[in-house]
């Protein structure tokens, strides 16, 4: 009996595992959900420029942390064990914070819209580059897509206009 158990167990382990990571992947294009009932603009605009920048990590503070808690687990037994439960629960902290957040690298593009205005943006992606026409979605996170140069020539040609009813 035991056996089966242990076998359901680790069936429903990995159907489960299975399941969240399709699910994850049937919605990796869908907005996220803080974009409900958020004001949307759309302008095309020419690159003047693209930055790399760098992200802040707390890998520093979860390792820290991670220490701290391996050294409390471990009071009550020699200074090396806590010294080593210290170390472990640091690392294990650090990589699971760095895991989690990825790369940290993002770019800010200097944006000069055909209507005049000047604008930044900081992008997690870099898909165009200095002189490219682009589209730039605002919808709670930004999306910069490159488009062909007569977009920004003539950007209202694709605009849509809405049937008049009587």
């Amino acid at each position: 009996m035991k056996s089966y158990l242990k076998k359901s167990t680790w069936s429903a382990a990995i159907a489960v595992l299975l399941l969240s990571g399709l699910s994850g992947c049937a919605s990796k294009d869908a907005l996220p959900e803080h974009a409900k009932n958020q004001f949307v603009t759309e302008f095309y605009a020419y690159v003047g420029y693209v930055k790399e920048v760098e992200f802040k990590s707390y890998v520093g503070e979860a390792t820290l942390g991670g220490a701290a808690i391996g050294a409390l687990e471990a009071v009550d037994g020699n200074s090396d064990e806590m010294f080593v439960a210290a170390l472990i629960g640091g690392a294990i902290a650090g990589i699971f914070t760095a895991a989690v957040e990825g790369n940290r690298t993002g770019y800010e593009y200097a944006l000069n819209a055909i209507d005049g205005d000047r604008v930044l943006a900081i992008v997690e992606d870099s898909d165009a580059v200095t002189g490219d026409c682009v589209l730039v979605r605002v919808a709670g996170d930004v999306f910069i897509t490159p488009v062909d140069h007569a977009e920004c020539e003539d950007p209202y040609l694709y605009d849509y206009v809405p049937e008049t009813t009587q």
